[in-house]
């Protein structure tokens, strides 16, 4: 990254925005960028480069109060049964040295991203119970003199390990995401998910930090809703890390004030849907082949994760999926009557199609769709 656009891109990234009001503080340069599984193909190894130039150039622009950083998953160590064992890969070892050096001139805190639903079952192969803070099981680790009952407190002091033997025991660590998808994955549900969060929360109130880290640790829920358009190529589930549902509905129960209520949090307002109506599959079984190759088209541009085996709508039949399919293609296409045709396959209901724990979803208007029309709306934000 050259300077020059450095000092171009912070002028109207950031500069800009805080002269107007926005409170600015951190900068995270690229997300993962050593990362061997998660996202794989975002790797960049030229991050630290980046971040110093980032960071010289806001000195110089009088923002020297903006902190710089990059975010590291927990595949930048060697996963190990227990914390003291873990350490750097030995592949980029030189880099997160190289950036722990970085981080420690500048008095950055070490960001990680940790998603311990898939840590334990997919990398751990703990029981699942493990990752919940009022584990039910009889599930423990034993490291040395210290037992962890629950995997964010072993995630957290794995990489507290892995800091300390490059030489930075004190270095601050801040969790820069962490949640419980509810669809497309196993175990990933709205009980689980109203579960994990209630324990997280209460763990962060307390300030009680972890055995190696005792105190408060900053720490970044992910995320406030879902992302129907986000990139599939992981799994199912990174569409629905959302506390909230994409419509502004708050799928679980959880207090961000860190008191522990039992209480949804605020639902979004302003929220306008199109009309009740849905596209549906005509049941017309003649032709199967043709109805497969409609239900394809729609769900490369819609969203159909819910489908997924194992996600909430993954036991529909299959005609019922090809009404899934139809259903998301059309809303998506805020609709037009056009898109529920399939080669006349597809026709438009108002009895709502969704059964027990899949729904059929019903288009969002946005603000321009709103204004667009000869009713004006007022919109509470």
């Amino acid at each position: 990254m050259r300077k020059d656009l450095a000092y171009a891109w912070i002028n109207d990234k950031v500069k800009l925005p805080i002269n107007k009001g926005v409170n600015i503080v951190e900068l995270c340069i690229g997300a993962e960028p050593f990362s061997n599984t998660f996202l794989k193909d975002a790797t960049n190894y030229q991050v630290v480069n980046v971040i110093s130039i980032v960071r010289e150039a806001l000195d110089e622009m009088n923002l020297g109060y903006v902190s710089t950083t990059t975010s590291h998953g927990m595949d930048v160590i060697t996963i190990a049964k227990v914390p003291s064992k873990s350490d750097f890969r030995d592949d980029i070892k030189g880099l997160m040295l190289e950036s722990l050096k970085f981080f420690n001139r500048t008095g950055t805190p070490f960001l990680l991203n940790m998603f311990p639903i898939q840590m334990v079952r997919d990398v751990l192969n703990y029981p699942i119970e493990f990752t919940f803070f009022d584990n039910m099981s009889n599930f423990k680790i034993q490291d040395g003199n210290v037992t962890y009952t629950n995997a964010v407190e072993l995630m957290i002091d794995s990489i507290v390990w892995a800091i300390k033997k490059a030489g930075y025991p004190d270095m601050k660590i801040m969790i820069g995401q962490i949640g419980w998808p509810t669809d497309g994955y196993p175990y990933a549900n709205i009980k689980n998910a109203e579960r994990f969060h209630k324990g997280l929360l209460k763990f962060i109130a307390s300030n009680k930090g972890t055995p190696l880290r005792p105190g408060p640790i900053d720490t970044y829920l992910h995320s406030l809703s879902d992302e129907t358009e986000f990139r599939t190529k992981f799994g199912a589930f990174q569409r629905h890390w959302g506390i909230y549902e994409a419509d502004g509905n708050p799928k679980y129960k959880i207090d961000f004030s860190l008191q522990d209520r039992d209480e949804y949090p605020t639902q979004a307002k302003g929220i306008v849907t199109m009309p009740n109506r849905w596209c549906m599959f005509d049941g017309d079984k003649s032709n199967m082949d043709l109805a497969k190759k409609n239900y394809n088209i729609a769900c490369e541009e819609a969203d159909c994760t819910k489908l997924e085996q194992g996600a909430s709508c993954g036991e529909l039949s299959d005609e019922s999926k090809i009404s899934y399919a139809f259903n998301a293609y059309f809303q998506k296409n805020k609709q037009s009557e056009e898109y529920c045709n399939f080669n006349g396959l597809g026709k438009i209901t108002t009895i709502n199609p969704s059964v027990e724990k899949c729904v059929f979803p019903i288009e969002i208007l946005s603000f321009q769709d709103q204004v667009a029309g000869n009713d004006m709306i007022s919109l509470k934000i």
